[in-house]
């Protein structure tokens, strides 16, 4: 079993030219699963540990293919709204479903992959790389939550002389952070608000954790980059933005802060995977908080970068 963590997983997608997640030109590995539960996550298909589906209403014919073919019993119908429903706790993600349907309104979020078909992809963008000192990033989700398999990707990729970095909420014991931050060029990682009772509220864990392991993480002298989500009337208040100035004024080696602001670009995957999107009604940061935020944090002499 220890073999298997250490030579697959299982990869939600494979995002190619990101430009906002380490420097220069990126090959972006999102793994699935991850122990914390942001209200405001845009990535809610990382939750869950294990495959899924996604069901796109709008493609949708109420023919009841998926239903009969199902062998799990997990699709029923739903005549008031001419829609089929699936009963995610039953569902095992095997895909009859999706090869049923005619019209493509089901498809699976989430494959097994081994550690040599993962950089098999990565390798593909070397001359990116070369071109533009960008690298791979493993993102998720929460990478340390897979950590033996995301080491792996980490030492092939070093021996590929390919840059590496790794984004993460810090939610993890510091020796599984220490193993994987040995091999990682770049670091980013997350405050997401400095009160534990209320970051218990917002994510479901406390920040005790994260906020010692980002200070043994200063110590350790990895490049690293501290990113703010920053939610309107959530965290962006001048109580919690001064708390986390406090914090990183006791930082020896930071450098450079990335606030970023709110956005509901994953909306439609909570559809897609039938839950409740909490934060549905939330605007915007405007730019004045956005701006009050980052002089707050610009006084500490610190670089500060607006989307990341």
């Amino acid at each position: 079993m220890r073999e298997l963590k250490k030579t697959s997983g299982i990869i939600c997608e494979i995002e190619r030219y990101a430009l906002n997640d380490g420097p220069g030109i990126r090959t972006l590995v999102f793994f699935k699963g991850c122990p914390l539960r942001c209200k405001w996550c845009s990535n809610p298909e990382t939750h869950n540990f294990h495959p899924e589906l996604y069901y796109y209403t709008h493609k949708c014919t109420f023919c009841g293919k998926c239903i009969a073919v199902c062998p799990y019993h997990a699709i029923r119908a739903d005549y008031s709204r001419q829609k089929v429903i699936t009963d995610r706790s039953i569902c095992r993600a095997c895909g009859e479903c999706i090869k049923a349907c005619p019209t493509g309104a089901r498809s699976a979020v989430g494959m097994e992959m081994t550690v040599e078909q993962v950089m098999e992809e990565v390798k593909k963008d070397i001359p990116f790389y070369l071109r533009g000192g960008g690298g791979v990033t493993l993102s998720g989700g929460e990478v340390l939550s897979r950590f033996e398999f995301a080491l792996e990707i980490l030492k092939k990729s070093r021996e590929e002389f390919i840059d590496t970095a790794v984004e993460t909420s810090g939610y993890a014991p510091w020796d599984i952070v220490k193993e994987v931050i040995s091999y990682t060029d770049h670091v980013l990682i997350d405050i997401k608000h400095m009160d534990p009772l209320r970051h218990r509220e917002l994510t479901g864990v406390e920040n005790k954790l994260i906020l010692d392991n980002i200070k043994k993480i200063d110590r350790s002298k990895v490049h690293y980059i501290i990113r703010i989500p920053l939610i309107t009337g959530i965290n962006d208040d001048e109580s919690n933005i001064k708390a986390i100035k406090e914090f990183i004024n006791g930082l020896k080696n930071l450098r450079e802060v990335h606030l970023l602001p709110y956005h509901t670009l994953g909306k439609s995957k909570y559809e897609y995977l039938e839950r409740i999107y909490e934060l549905g009604l939330l605007v915007k940061p405007h730019k004045e908080k956005i701006y009050e935020a980052a002089q707050i944090l610009k006084d500490s002499g610190l670089n500060v970068v607006v989307g990341g």
